[in-house]
């Protein structure tokens, strides 16, 4: 069989082999040239530093570039650094396409005007499964979102649910049924007590007194910067912790000694946030805090996932990703953001702090590959979609309808709310002495 030849003969028994060469080359060249122009690459700002953590972003980035052509420029950055990194970006004119971040530089952000409220409630709206109280903290006041929610942590009531059985009590949930499950389950006498429960003047305590206050309706000022501590709503949340702490194991309690306790079955209920699970569930970790590893507390284990008086509340930490108006890049921007929270590679980057990073859409929750996990998957998928379904109704003080409260970082700064506490019970305060002695002490540093 003869070969085709690729060559023209003309009138003038000339071959053309040569312009059709030179013509392949200038088509070669013209795609090479166009791929190089349409290349995208867009910049990602992002608070995952350390080794291991940078190491599955970057797995990450290049399994992006190479589905998608879409080159992403990676910048770790502390945590702590990055309110800092923003306004000298802003001036730079350097800001990220995309920014992963808590709430306060995601909405610090999208206050100047900076993120694409649209786009991101495109995304959230495409997603369609993304947990309502998440998704309230990033919303902005044109009815957008400043960012998508992306991963949380959330804070409730661990409790011991064999106990709560055997007694016939109901799950501690309410007001009512948290104070009727401490006095029943309080015995002093045998080193045992109802509940763990912080009365230090420090951050932990402020952050159980918010689930509490915010389940009744309360906060410590409004987004016009009034002061409310002496409200009958306030003065109640102060009546009913001082009403707790009756049944609570004595002293006044940080954070390890909290977790200890549980763990080394001291007490039937603790406040703690989500960070809890593998201290409970795996050997090793629970052997770092106590001697004796107890095999059964992770099935003995229950998790209220919201507390209500009047209101269902509780509270978290919330990450989100946002795509900034000044992006050049949106539509890149926009596959990158549902690349990250899209199936395998969403649960890739949650399984990083198994507990401590919980997927913000339900669907991901409920996925066998999301429970195929060292701790998670000793909790089962039915407890998994209780914890994380508290994303339906966390809140924080300082946030309020798509708004800073910026006076409520000057208060936790001062721990106004851990010291009216201490002192309540230090000094055995009332509740109103308390309420009294808070709203003095904003008003002092508000200069109100």
């Amino acid at each position: 069989m003869f070969l085709e030849k690729i060559f023209i003969y003309n009138q003038n028994h000339k071959f053309e082999e040569v312009c059709v060469v030179k013509k392949l080359i200038v088509v070669i060249l013209a795609v090479l040239v166009s791929a190089m122009m349409f290349t995208q690459t867009i910049t990602f700002w992002h608070t995952q530093v350390e080794t291991d953590r940078q190491q599955r972003v970057r797995a990450l980035a290049q399994i992006f570039e190479a589905q998608t052509g879409i080159k992403v420029n990676l910048v770790p950055i502390e945590e702590n650094e990055i309110l800092e990194q923003i306004p000298r970006a802003v001036q730079a004119g350097t800001l990220p396409d995309v920014v992963e971040g808590g709430i306060s530089p995601i909405l610090l952000l999208g206050s100047q005007g900076f993120m694409d409220t649209r786009l991101n409630a495109k995304i959230i709206e495409d997603f369609g499964d993304v947990y309502e109280g998440v998704a309230r903290l990033m919303k902005a006041p044109d009815g957008g979102y400043y960012g998508v929610p992306f991963h949380a942590w959330v804070q409730g009531i661990w409790y011991k649910a064999n106990l709560f059985e055997e007694r016939d009590l109901g799950a501690p949930t309410s007001w009512y049924n948290i104070l009727t499950a401490a006095k029943a389950l309080n015995d002093p006498a045998n080193g045992f007590y109802g509940i763990i429960l912080p009365k230090k003047a420090d951050a932990y305590t402020e952050q159980v007194f918010s689930q509490i206050a915010l389940s009744n309706g309360a906060r410590p000022i409004d987004k016009d910067g009034n002061i409310l501590f002496n409200t009958p709503e306030m003065i109640e949340s102060f009546r009913f912790y001082k009403e707790l702490g009756k049944y609570s194991r004595p002293g006044f309690t940080a954070v390890p000694e909290a977790l200890n306790g549980y763990l080394n079955n001291e007490a039937a209920m603790v406040f703690y946030s989500t960070y809890i699970m593998d201290d409970i569930a795996v050997e090793e970790v629970q052997k770092q805090r106590v001697e004796q590893f107890d095999p059964k507390l992770v099935e003995n284990t229950g998790f209220a996932n919201f507390m209500v008086n009047i209101r269902p509340s509780s509270f978290g930490e919330v990450v989100g990703l946002g795509i900034l108006n000044t992006s050049k890049n949106k539509d890149a921007a926009e596959q990158w953001v549902k690349f990250l929270m899209s199936g395998n590679n969403y649960i890739y980057w949650l399984h990083v702090a198994p507990g401590g990073m919980n997927p913000t859409r339900s669907s991901i929750a409920e996925m066998d590959e999301f429970l195929d996990n060292p701790v998670l998957e000793r909790y089962g998928k039915d407890q998994i979609t209780t914890i994380i379904s508290a994303l339906d109704t966390v809140e924080r003080f300082e946030f309020m309808e798509g708004e800073i409260i910026e006076e409520m970082s000057i208060l936790s700064g001062n721990f106004v709310i851990g010291r009216a506490i201490n002192r309540m019970f230090a000094n055995d305060w009332t509740p109103q002495q308390t309420a009294q002695w808070a709203q003095q002490e904003a008003e002092r540093l508000l200069g109100d």
